[in-house]
């Protein structure tokens, strides 16, 4: 027994892009604003985890090198919760990653200017504007 419609096959140039995806999500006022709340978040995990897998670490062999529990190296990758300083600051003394932040109001640029190799979000809307870049 089937349930609905079998899905045909899509040729690759008909299939979403994670962009477009993304655009279409964006539409939602509740997905915008928990998006914008947890750039920062993304940003810290993408370069925690970019770490981790360039050097074929497990998060418990991450987890000995922080002097944390595995379970906290899982949850700051999942990026859904902003990073304290403290924890920045453990990162980049531990594992050499730098992090750069610029936040200021909605219309005016901001200073930082990341290197091609960070991990970059951005939000940037008319509330204000936020970039942090890590690697």
């Amino acid at each position: 027994m089937t349930i609905g419609k079998v899905p045909r096959k899509l040729r690759p140039e008909q299939a979403p892009t994670l962009e477009r995806v993304l655009d279409d999500q964006l539409q939602d006022r509740a997905f915008r604003a928990e998006w914008e709340r947890t750039a920062l978040a993304r940003g810290v995990a993408n370069a925690v985890l970019r770490y981790r897998t360039e050097r074929g670490l497990r998060q418990r062999a991450l987890a000995r090198l922080m002097d944390w529990k595995q379970p906290q190296v899982a949850r700051l990758e999942l990026g859904e919760h902003n990073p304290s300083i403290e924890t920045l600051l453990a990162l980049s003394r531990r594992l050499g990653l730098r992090f750069a932040f610029a936040i200021g109001p909605g219309g005016e640029p901001l200073p930082v200017r990341p290197r091609k190799t960070d991990v970059v979000e951005r939000v940037d809307n008319d509330r204000g504007r936020l970039m942090a870049a890590a690697g």
